[in-house]
């Protein structure tokens, strides 16, 4: 009986763990098709030429991973995107950056800008709420935070 119990719980755990490492395959779709709709951003502000060498890995193909692409990492238990890191990014002068592209990220901790061209960072819908969650943000020297000035009538 001893024997049943523990061959039971031996094949839970297992099952367990392969869902764990099957699960981490991929990210939640909502934050997949957030980080293509965040690449069609970045390619819309980068140099004329350079759409074919802003984030290569982060394709629309659906055998792609997306917790596997280059400058993302995620969760091993929820399989959502944790940091994001743009790397080197050619991009056109004066480009800001829109943090409510990261509204959908529900668990980034990490953002790395450092090897970004941005010139400043706004979010038009929240404010700068939306990085009151990050534990890590890195930023390039000349990077800026620009608030919208509020027009009257």
């Amino acid at each position: 009986m001893e024997g049943k119990v523990f061959l039971g719980q031996y094949l839970i755990w297992m099952m367990v763990l392969l869902g764990q490492l099957h699960g981490y395959k991929g990210c939640i779709q909502k934050e997949r098709n957030a980080l293509l709709e965040l690449k069609h951003y970045l390619i819309s502000i980068s140099e004329k030429g350079q759409p074919d060498y802003i984030l290569p890995t982060w394709t629309n193909d659906t055998k792609s991973h997306c917790c596997r692409w280059e400058g993302v990492k995620c969760s091993r238990t929820s399989r959502r995107v944790t940091k994001i890191a743009f790397g080197d990014l050619y991009l056109k002068e004066n480009s800001f950056f829109n943090l409510s592209l990261l509204h959908p990220f529900e668990e980034v901790r990490s953002l790395d800008f450092s090897e970004c061209a941005f010139s400043a960072l706004f979010d038009d819908m929240e404010g700068y709420k939306s990085l009151s969650r990050l534990r890590n943000l890195e930023t390039g020297p000349t990077l800026r935070f620009w608030e919208p000035m509020a027009i009257s009538m």
